[in-house]
């Protein structure tokens, strides 16, 4: 099997949905870099960012496939 060479805007949107729905994640955003989603979240006001940021984490784990690599961030802007 090849290894797929860019992450599908489904597959995007999937990864959004599913972030989104992490208790303490206000908004998120997916960007594309070849085969990496960088994944950038914004934490609800009364959140703790290392819990929610943590719990993503372990939902990216079970997300991506063997072909793709994920790097989740806190987006402060």
């Amino acid at each position: 099997m090849d290894e797929p060479s860019s992450t599908s805007p489904s597959r995007i949107r999937a990864i959004e949905e599913a972030v989104l729905a992490v208790h303490g994640v206000a908004t998120v955003r997916v960007w594309e870099n070849g085969t990496t989603a960088e994944i950038g979240i914004r934490v609800a006001p009364l959140s703790s960012p290392s819990d929610v940021l943590h719990a993503v984490e372990e939902l990216i784990e079970t997300l991506h496939t063997p072909y793709e690599s994920c790097e989740v961030g806190i987006v402060n802007e």
